[in-house]
């Protein structure tokens, strides 16, 4: 028997938001398909997610149940997307709990958090960024997004991705919008010890704007680019983005949309992803304890003494 998991079209982006639906079917005799080799299994991880990796990864609409996450441990994946919340998730997720973190992270899998909130203002969706609350709504947003991820049991220095779905080039107030709404989102993330992501296609303006803005003075760029290009190649290297930027291991790529695999027996709708992350060394610290090292170095470089605390 072989158990299918399969929300409809149109995806990834839309099957995160408001109206996707997950619909459990059962059939008889389908074969293994995908890749393949099954990954190598990995060791219980408790961390930061999804922490230090390089491999691939996959994600679906909701959470699957701990039998086909067990069953799919014979697949090449190891990282899973979890939809953690945000006023556009497009699936209810009763099998998304503590309990199943924790059942995952035993299991090996590394986790990587998605929230789908508000929506470019000159976007097609219903729940948008208001221009004139955009930064107000990105910490709300990262508040919430904190929260759940808490709720979950997830660790501190987490990346949480925002997805922020296509919206077209060209209209100044919007990308002003995005830029407030995602730079806020970021700051509110950092000071409570969680890092940021940014999901966008290259199509949309979304990651035009982005990079325009990496090294824009007060804007707080997303730690973690999440690209989507379908074109099947498991890399984090694209021509619309410059070497440089969110470099070494801070990409994600989405390289194929909607289409089903089947492991173990189970057939899930799914999205595959490719990651190259480095989970860095964050000693969290207050904005007191910052000054007063940055006094600190510099006093110890002009040859005098440290100041006291």
């Amino acid at each position: 028997m072989t158990i299918s998991l399969s929300p409809p079209r149109p995806r990834r982006g839309t099957r995160r938001l408001v109206g996707a639906l997950a619909v459990v079917v059962f059939a008889v005799g389908a074969a293994l398909t995908g890749p393949a080799r099954p990954a190598r299994a990995a060791d219980p991880y408790y961390g930061p997610q999804p922490g230090t990796f390089t491999g691939l990864g996959f994600d679906t609409c909701a959470a699957p149940s701990n039998a086909a996450m067990k069953a799919w441990l014979q697949s090449p994946y190891r990282a899973v997307g979890i939809y953690i919340g945000g006023v556009n998730r497009g699936c209810a997720q009763p099998n998304l709990t503590r309990s199943w973190v924790t059942t995952q992270q035993t299991a090996g899998w590394r986790l990587f958090p998605l929230y789908v909130g508000l929506q470019a203002p000159c976007s097609t969706y219903q729940r948008r960024i208001d221009p004139a609350r955009a930064a107000a709504q990105g910490r709300e947003a990262a508040d919430d997004a904190v929260r759940n991820a808490r709720a979950l049991g997830l660790a501190s220095s987490s990346t949480i991705t925002l997805d922020m779905e296509n919206y077209p080039a060209g209209n100044v107030a919007c990308t002003e919008a995005v830029n407030s709404f995602v730079s806020a989102w970021s700051n509110r993330l950092h000071d409570q010890r969680f890092r940021s992501g940014f999901y966008t296609k290259v199509t949309s303006a979304g990651l035009r704007d982005q990079v325009a803005a990496y090294s824009r003075p007060g804007h707080v760029r997303p730690d973690v680019i999440d690209f989507a290009r379908w074109d099947s190649v498991q890399t984090v290297s694209d021509s619309a983005l410059p070497a440089s930027l969110w470099m070494p291991g801070r990409r994600m790529k989405q390289y194929r949309g909607d289409h089903h695999e089947t492991w173990g027996g189970v057939r899930i709708n799914i999205d595959s992803n490719y990651l190259d992350l480095r989970q860095p060394r964050i000693l969290w610290v207050s904005p007191g304890w910052q000054i007063f090292r940055k006094q600190s170095l510099l006093l110890q470089r002009l040859g005098g003494s440290s100041p006291t605390r």
